[in-house]
């Protein structure tokens, strides 16, 4: 089981690289297609655009496909969009490969999800899917600030061809994967997976996380080169203190069920004032990125283990609403924070997610903060 999860954690990693690698080129991507930041905003808003139509599209037909194969067209849909991100030469062609990059990843995310539950010994669900989550801190801790670093040198179209080999390489990895047998009878409804005891509540709460996080991550990056100087791979540093955090809160996972997903949220929620805080102050501002990352994985890891322990029958079509939410609140950051970033700056688009997640407070309280066992 450790190798499958090893391809899956990959498959995370090279989604994460991808969806993240934008942000802290903004700067250069607008200056290279004659574009202003809130225009490759939208390019951040296609990506969340291509996650949330795929999801709902194909997310309950997701349960009755093998996740190997779903996998594997996922993966070939990350190749293509980012060769035509590559050779772009306009931001609308890049919005364009970026809601592809998107349908792909809205494969990927609830398949892989899915299917490290499914791979787990009972009772160790909530371990694997963590362990898979830390796909996405390796995406930040090495492969954005390398990414970054590279852009400095090669430019931002050879770091994005060179993630189209990374996911034609997981195409390759995908095909290793077992092929346990796929259900069989009608496909699961969306109606009757929101219906779910606590579903609605957990996805709510999803879309209230990922907008906050989205909207402040996607111009983090521009306004440290803005008030802090430095270039791409400058910029880079906050995504990799974050991924620190990230990874870090991997192990407060286990001690965090014993205290809720409401009460956590409302932590993040302070974070994100200390990040309104210490925008000015580039030391400060980072080591409240690791808290960030420490934080952000707690609640995700609450979030997704809760999601899938929820509707057991129906994994594929629940995981793959939580990415229509997860995505859903990319393209609302994407679409909103832009205009509020150059109007007044990202300490204001900071408090503005502190009080979209102190909102989804008391959504995800009561009966959505039942125990959740994390083993091992």
């Amino acid at each position: 089981m450790a190798r499958h999860l090893a391809v899956l954690t990959t498959g995370v990693v090279a989604v994460g690289a991808q969806s993240f690698l934008l942000a802290p080129l903004l700067p250069d991507l607008a200056t290279s297609l004659h574009a202003t930041p809130s225009e490759i905003g939208r390019a951040l808003a296609g990506y969340g655009a291509g996650v949330v139509l795929v999801a709902l599209l194909l997310g309950p037909r997701l349960d009755r496909v093998p996740r190997a194969r779903a996998l594997a067209a996922g993966a070939v849909a990350l190749a293509v969009s980012s060769t035509v991100s590559a050779l772009a030469p306009g931001w609308e062609v890049l919005v364009a490969a970026q809601v592809l990059a998107g349908a792909g990843a809205g494969v990927v995310l609830p398949a892989t999800y899915a299917f490290a539950a499914e791979l787990a010994e009972p009772g160790g669900e909530a371990r694997a899917t963590g362990r898979v989550l830390a796909g996405w801190s390796v995406a930040l801790v090495a492969g954005v600030p390398v990414s970054t670093v590279l852009a400095d040198l090669v430019g931002w179209r050879g770091v994005l061809g060179a993630l189209a080999v990374l996911a034609g390489a997981q195409v390759v990895l995908y095909r290793t994967l077992p092929a346990p047998a796929v259900p069989v009878g009608p496909r699961p409804r969306f109606a009757t997976t929101l219906r779910t005891p606590g579903v609605a509540r957990l996805l709510l709460g999803t879309l209230a996380f990922m907008s906050a996080f989205y909207a402040v991550f996607g111009f983090a990056g521009a306004e440290i080169r803005l008030l802090h100087g430095g270039g791409a791979a400058g910029a880079g540093m906050l995504a990799l203190c974050y991924g620190v955090g990230f990874g870090l809160g991997a192990v407060a996972d286990r001690h965090a069920v014993r205290v809720g997903l409401a009460p956590v949220l409302a932590a993040l929620a302070a974070v994100y004032l200390l990040l309104a805080a210490t925008v000015s102050l580039l030391p400060a501002l980072l080591v409240a990125a690791v808290a960030w990352g420490l934080v952000n994985h707690v609640g995700l890891t609450l979030l997704v283990s809760r999601l899938s322990a929820a509707a057991r029958e129906a994994r594929g079509a629940v995981l793959a609403l939580n990415s229509a939410a997860t995505y859903g609140g990319a393209a609302v950051a994407g679409l909103v924070a832009g205009p509020l970033f150059e109007a007044a700056g990202l300490a204001w688009v900071a408090v503005t997610a502190a009080v979209v997640v102190a909102l989804a407070v008391p959504i995800t309280r009561d009966r959505v903060d039942e125990p959740v066992t994390i083993t091992g």
